[in-house]
C-alpha cells in the first residue's frame, strides 16, 4: 500500500501535519492534522509498503509500546486513510 497523493509532513510549532504536494495538491485540498506517530506513518506510506513493515519500523522507535498497540494505532490509522481515499493498494 501507498500513499494516493504525495504529501509532505512538517512539524509547526509542535503540530505535525500533512498537506498535499504537487500535481496532488489539485486531488487533496486541506491539510491532515497528526500525533507524531501518524506523522510517522505517512512517511512511511510515501513508499509502497506493508502494516507489518510499519509495524516494525513504529517498534524500533517506539520500544516501550507493546506490539499490540503499535498493531492498534497503525490499524485505526490505515482505515482512516482508507475512508478518505488517500491510499492505493
Amino acid at each position: 500500500m501507498k500513499l494516493a497523493v504525495e504529501m509532505a509532513v512538517m512539524e509547526l510549532d509542535g503540530e505535525w501535519n500533512a498537506v498535499a504536494v504537487g500535481e496532488d495538491s489539485t486531488k487533496f485540498h486541506g491539510m491532515l492534522r497528526l500525533n507524531e506517530t501518524a506523522a510517522d506513518i505517512i512517511k512511511l506510506l510515501s513508499e509502497d509498503t506493508d502494516a507489518e513493515t510499519i509495524n516494525s519500523e513504529l517498534a524500533k522507535k517506539y520500544p516501550d509500546s507493546s506490539s499490540d498497540e503499535i498493531a492498534r494505532f497503525v490499524s485505526e490509522f490505515i482505515g482512516q486513510l482508507r475512508k478518505a481515499s488517500l491510499l492505493t493498494e
